[in-house]
């Protein structure tokens, strides 16, 4: 069945809310009330169970969002058998300075567990998600992808702060969600990554289940995995290597060498 965009309006059970205390002033002292202009709301919401209703939880960094439209990328969260085989491309060290583009809170988690490293960022277009990565790792500094490739921040790592750069090592988790040519993404990443590092653009549950991920998504599911002859263009122009390429029914991988 076709996932739903869902818009989410604000609100705050009347639990929450403060009762006012009134005292009652002379008529001659009262004065009019100017009004104050009002602070953005800063929010962010968990991960729940599709019947549960959003609360408050762990933010997002650097968010600030009064309404959104959110996609249902929930469909990702089961992990394949081979996720330990794409964490294994990325050759982590504790001193790995790592960044995460559309991952899922299983990839995250398996990755802090198998390889801790000394800086992990995660972006994404879903607020779900990253609200669920915050929530369960406060040390992940997470972004949000505004509005996937045709958005402010450009599905790229244009939304991540300068201030996290020398990237060595970045995991694409699932670039047909991402709104953004493999040429586009690498060309961004060479901004943002340290020279020898490496890309990982990997789907480890495979062709077989891409295609009717496409077919029951197509709101996410916006492109096609790379091919082999269509990496080697957008490669050579952004000064990669391609080092390690799968394209199997149960899974894909690509692993490219930042030469910059």
């Amino acid at each position: 069945m076709a996932a739903a965009s869902t818009s989410l309006p604000l609100g705050f059970s009347s639990h929450h809310r403060p009762t006012p205390r009134i005292r009652p002033q002379p008529q001659s002292q009262s004065q009019p009330l100017k009004a104050k202009p009002l602070n953005p709301l800063r929010f962010s919401l968990a991960l729940t169970p599709a019947t549960a209703k959003p609360r408050l939880a762990a933010m997002p960094d650097d968010v600030a969002v009064a309404n959104f439209v959110e996609k249902d990328w929930s469909f990702l969260e089961s992990a394949g058998a081979n996720l330990q085989r794409a964490l294994a491309s990325g050759a982590l060290s504790p001193a790995s300075r790592v960044l995460a583009l559309t991952p899922t809170a299983s990839f995250v988690r398996s990755l802090l567990a198998s390889s801790p490293c000394e800086l992990l960022v995660a972006a994404h277009e879903s607020m779900y998600v990253l609200a669920g990565v915050k929530e369960a790792h406060d040390e992940v500094r997470c972004f949000h992808l505004e509005g996937g490739g045709g958005g402010r921040g450009g599905g790229v790592v244009e939304a991540v702060p300068e201030r996290f750069d020398d990237f060595d090592v970045v995991f694409v988790c699932y670039f047909p969600g991402m709104g953004v040519s493999a040429g586009a993404l690498l060309k961004s990443l060479a901004k943002r990554c340290s020279k020898g590092a490496r890309v990982v653009m990997f789907l480890d549950q495979g062709r077989q289940n891409f295609e009717q991920q496409r077919r029951e998504h197509p709101d996410v599911v916006t492109s096609d995995l790379p091919s082999i002859a269509f990496l080697e263009k957008a490669a050579s122009g952004n000064k990669y290597e391609i080092t390690e390429f799968v394209d199997e029914p149960s899974f894909y991988l690509a692993v490219l060498q930042f030469q910059g």
